[in-house]
C-alpha cells in the first residue's frame, strides 16, 4: 500500500517533471516533497557499490508512476546516470 499523501507527491512531480524516465530523479522529487517519516519506505545506497536498490515499495511506486503517466521509469546504473546528466 502507498500512503496517500506520497501518491499525492508522486501525481505532483508527474505533474511537471515532463517525459524523464529515471527513477533516480523522480524519486529524489518525491522525496522533497514528503515529510521524513515517509522517507523510511525509500531504499538507500549500497553501502559499498553506492549503487541505488529497487526495494518491494519502490517497484509499486514505479508500476503507479507509469499509469498515471505511460512512462516506464529506468534504473539506470551510477555510471550510465554520469553519462547522461554529468558529475553527480
Amino acid at each position: 500500500m502507498i500512503p496517500d499523501r506520497i501518491t499525492v507527491q508522486l501525481e505532483e512531480v508527474a505533474s511537471y517533471v515532463g517525459d524523464c524516465d529515471d527513477w533516480v530523479t523522480i524519486k529524489k522529487e518525491v522525496m522533497r516533497g514528503i515529510p521524513p517519516a515517509l522517507r523510511k519506505n525509500f531504499s538507500t545506497r549500497h553501502p559499498k557499490t553506492k549503487e541505488q536498490q529497487l526495494n518491494e515499495f519502490e517497484e509499486r511506486l514505479i508500476e503507479r508512476y507509469e499509469s498515471l503517466t505511460g512512462i516506464q521509469l529506468v534504473l539506470r546504473s551510477l555510471d550510465e546516470r554520469r553519462e547522461l546528466f554529468g558529475p553527480l
